[in-house]
């Protein structure tokens, strides 16, 4: 998950944790937000170009961030709450620090609308078939991911998921001789593999009579 946030605008995300994550039950959830939020705290932004341990950069403009800043002040409204960051840098440029909400419900417009900065929210599920069902409840569908030590729940999961791209146990990078494209409102098209080449080309077709 983390390797989206340097991509600041470019990518949208949430995240469904299983409420039986351990026999632990609810106490595990609170360990997972407790590790989450020390990794998205431990995240360095600023400008890259005057320090070289940055890992995520300012937004495009001042559109993106006050965008980002009106869907994480929507989420409040609704009854979310901000476990960190919420609220943009001040001084020079569109610094806006990882953010990440808790409380959130799936009614909520920021698990429904594609935010484009980095905040995640955070919604527990019960069942498989619950987190199948808040996945697919939105207009858009480019990637998703699955973390599972139960192949059958992975293989289910990908039978019912409606998106373009399905990673399970690993990170959001497509593969060359892949397909990026998404479902639904997603995209304008695709990359990568030869249908991705498909996209970049005209074709002619000539029908000649001998």
């Amino acid at each position: 998950m983390f390797q989206r946030l340097p991509c600041m605008d470019d990518f949208c995300r949430k995240i469904n944790v299983n409420d039986k994550i351990s026999p632990a039950g609810t106490v595990a959830i609170d360990q997972f937000v407790n590790r989450l939020g020390e990794a998205m705290q431990a995240v360095k932004f600023g400008n890259p170009a005057e320090r070289n341990d940055i890992a995520m950069g300012p937004l495009i403009n001042a559109a993106a961030l006050e965008r980002v800043e009106q869907k994480v002040a929507r989420a409040v409204e609704e009854g979310a709450r901000v476990a960190l960051g919420g609220k943009a840098v001040e001084g020079k440029g569109y610094y806006y620090p990882p953010t990440l909400l808790l409380d959130v419900r799936q009614e909520m417009s920021i698990m429904h609308e594609e935010t484009f900065g980095p905040v995640l929210p955070v919604v527990a599920f019960d069942t498989l078939e619950e987190a199948i069902s808040m996945a697919n409840d939105s207009d858009y569908g480019l990637t998703s991911s699955i973390y599972t030590q139960n192949l059958n729940v992975a293989m289910k999961a990908i039978k019912g998921l409606k998106f373009g791209e399905t990673y399970i146990n690993r990170e959001n990078f497509e593969a060359m001789q892949g397909f990026h494209a998404g479902w639904r409102k997603s995209g304008i098209g695709g990359a990568d593999g030869k249908h991705g080449l498909h996209e970049y080309l005209q074709t002619q077709v000539v029908y000649l009579q001998s």
